[in-house]
């Protein structure tokens, strides 16, 4: 048996009798005397806990049994009674209503308190920041009361804290409380017992209650107790007595950094973060001493943040009443600018359209020309004979003669081949003279579509059938190679084919057919020549740029057929010459005008006027007809897994002009990045809008350095009167 103002430590026996208590049935150890004994609500360590209903009033009420009269359970009987007696006007410490001393077993009946324990509420995780505030402050409350009637409650932790019907604190279980005066030593439990007070000599310390305080907090807040760990709590199962677990507990709390969780919490700012740290600061001395410092710091912590709304009241009435006017200034401002854009738009709008007119014309014209001079060339007379007497002859064997006598001198070559070689070269000349493309190659085949003439000679394009391509058959149809259907005729006039990739670049390439006639007028072959569109393109618009305003116009070709761009500024050599032709294919089949455009071009391309005039059997010439947009997609811009085609994506403002002629079903676009047409007018309206802020913004601050100089008056004129830090102890 201990001294009664001693810790009590239970031994084995005392162990073992507790252990059985937990094993108890329903059945109260007594009967009491005007009371009727409902259901056990708990079992502790040195008693069980009954809810009753008193007789007289009706009222439910708390039965502590303490089974044994003598030792241990006797002292702790007497200690709490003797607290609870003398608290027993505090609002939230729990009230002793009655005390059977000399009953068996002894007992005390207490208020009964509906929710139950603090313990079991946090059984069901974290509480909210407000909550745990509310709580903490109550508990403060409590332990204020308790030390200002000389009583330390040494053993504070959530199940010795009940809440009532309306959630209010209730301060129970007094069995390890110390007088104020006392100087015996007090266990309370582990992870919310201060460091120092795990110590069999300590002499109690109001600051112990502030730990625990903050330990109470802290487990709300974050739903752990602080410095709990697995490995500790290992260590403390295994340790064989009370010392070396108290022991252990010392030295982990003095080692391990402290516990920051805390201050991850959402809502926990830093004030409410600095009191739950100084109250679990180690060293004593810096801790805060006591629950009124602690109470105190909180109801500062509320009253700053129930001040803020009016300071910031304050403080943003003003701006909110300059902020006001800044909107209706910028919508004006604002609305000026949106009709600059507009009428940049529509301006870069009718000058793409005129551009592209332009360039549609001359791609036109030029073709045209090419056409023409092809023309011309099977029209002449002596090479009309020439063809004649060529076509009577076998294909092979004017397929032997042209690679035999390819890379002759011109005197040494056939007459047919040298009038025909001559016409190649008078017209890359021609080209050069006025600084155009030259053409990729000039070829003949027979009626049966048999290569047997080409300048630039291939040794592999001489003797191949060529009867599948558009160029030959002049039907607008693409067939695979060497697939051309049973019968196909040769053109039998003047024709531009579909555009067809180039087995060598991978670039769009077009043929220009003529047919060849004999002296008789039947169709004995078919003359052509080839050209890359994007060389043809990029030829005749070289003046596009010649101006800087003009610099990022940018200028393709689309066939109107398929809806496919057949050139591009991106389509660079660079980009086509390393893909196989099958890739190339495929990458020309993803750039595709996107549905919705196409259908506006088609919308506005849909009702052209009857032809004005016929200058030709193959020309006929429609009303220009040209569709414009300020949100063309590129189709380049589209292609995310491609290189370098960032730069043609988002809005653009385009306009597309068609080719005016049915041999040549092609539509020219001229584009430019919406971003940079509009970059002039919306750097002004950046500027513009910056100094408007500028002026708000130092009007703020104006205002906000007058409010931070009263902030801190009011903030140092609290800090003038720091209550319950004044006194080390109750």
């Amino acid at each position: 048996m201990t001294d009664s103002n001693q810790t009590e430590v239970q031994d084995e026996d005392e162990r073992e009798g507790s252990r059985q208590l937990s094993l108890q049935g329903n059945d109260p150890p007594s009967e009491i005397e005007g009371y009727a004994v409902i259901r056990r609500l708990g079992t502790g360590a040195y008693g069980t806990v009954w809810l009753a209903r008193e007789d007289r009033t009706g009222r439910m009420v708390a039965i502590k049994y303490y089974p044994h009269r003598r030792g241990l359970n006797w002292s702790l009987l007497n200690r709490e009674v003797e607290k609870l007696a003398t608290l027993y006007a505090s609002r939230n410490i729990v009230r002793l209503l009655d005390v059977g001393w000399n009953a068996e077993p002894p007992y005390y009946v207490m208020e009964y308190v509906e929710n139950g324990s603090l313990g079991a509420y946090l059984a069901s995780g974290a509480l909210n920041v407000s909550e745990a505030v509310r709580i903490a402050e109550q508990v403060c409350g409590a332990l204020i009361e308790a030390h200002g009637a000389g009583v330390l409650h040494c053993d504070l932790k959530p199940d010795n804290i009940l809440l009532d019907v309306q959630f209010q604190v209730r301060l129970c279980d007094f069995g390890q409380s110390r007088m104020s005066h006392e100087q015996s030593p007090a266990l309370g439990t582990l992870y919310y017992m201060a460091p120092e007070q795990a110590d069999l000599e300590a002499i109690p310390d109001a600051r112990w209650d502030v730990y625990a305080v903050g330990a109470l907090l802290y487990h709300m807040l974050t739903g752990q107790q602080p410095y709990r760990e697995q490995l500790i709590q290992k260590k403390l199962e295994q340790a064989e007595s009370l010392q070396t677990r108290l022991t252990i507990y010392r030295d982990h709390i003095a080692t391990v950094p402290a516990p920051r969780a805390h201050h991850a919490v959402h809502g926990v700012d830093s004030h409410l973060a600095g009191i739950v740290d100084r109250c679990l600061t180690v060293d004593p001395k810096a801790r805060l001493p006591n629950a009124q410092a602690i109470l105190e710091k909180l109801k500062t912590r509320e009253r700053n943040r129930s001040r803020r709304p009016l300071l910031l009241l304050g403080v943003l009435g003003p701006i909110l009443l300059l902020t006001a006017m800044v909107p209706i200034f910028l919508n004006t401002l604002q609305n000026n600018f949106r009709i600059m854009e507009e009428q940049l738009i529509t301006d870069a709008k009718e000058r793409n359209a005129l551009t592209a007119r332009i360039q549609a014309d001359s791609l036109r014209d030029e073709l045209e020309d090419r056409l023409d001079e092809l023309k011309r060339v099977v029209q002449d007379e002596e090479i009309v004979l020439l063809l004649t007497d060529l076509a009577a002859r076998p294909a092979d064997e004017v397929v032997a003669e042209m690679r035999e006598y390819h890379d002759a001198a011109m005197e040494d070559r056939p007459e047919w081949m040298r009038r025909l070689d001559a016409a190649r070269t008078a017209a890359d000349e021609q080209n050069e003279a006025r600084q155009k493309s030259k053409d990729t190659s000039w070829f003949l085949t027979d009626a049966r579509g048999t290569q047997i003439w080409r300048r630039n000679f291939s040794d592999r394009a001489i003797g191949e059938n060529y009867a599948w391509r558009d160029y030959f058959h002049g039907t607008n149809t693409q067939y695979e190679k060497g697939a051309a259907p049973d019968g196909i005729q040769p053109i039998q006039e003047g024709h531009v084919s579909l555009a067809f990739i180039s087995e060598v670049t991978k670039q769009y390439m077009v043929a220009l057919s003529v047919p060849v006639r004999s002296t008789d007028g039947q169709v004995i072959g078919v003359f052509a020549r080839t050209a890359h569109l994007g060389d043809l393109q990029r030829h005749l618009g070289k003046d596009i740029h010649s101006g800087d305003f003009e610099a990022n116009l940018q200028v393709a070709l689309v066939d109107r057929r398929e809806w496919l761009l057949l050139d591009h500024p991106w389509l660079t050599p660079e980009i086509l010459e390393s893909r196989s032709e099958e890739d190339a294919s495929r990458l020309f089949q993803r750039l595709r005008i996107h549905d919705d455009i196409r259908q506006q071009i088609e919308a506005a391309f849909s009702q052209p006027e009857q032809p004005s005039s016929v200058n030709d059997a193959d020309v006929v010439r429609t009303r220009r007809r040209d569709f414009r947009t300020d949100s063309y997609q590129d189709p380049v811009g589209l292609l995310v897994d491609e290189a370098s085609t960032r730069r043609y994506a988002g809005d653009w403002i385009a306009a597309m002009s068609p080719m005016a002629s049915k041999k040549m079903p092609w539509l020219v676009i001229v584009q430019e990045k919406k971003e940079e047409a509009l970059r002039p007018v919306r750097s002004m309206e950046k500027r513009a809008t910056r100094q408007v802020w500028y002026a708000v913004l130092a009007s703020i601050g104006t205002m906000a350095t007058i409010w931070l100089f009263v902030w801190q008056a009011l903030a140092r004129s609290q800090e003038r009167k720091p209550r319950g830090e004044v006194a080390e102890g109750a």
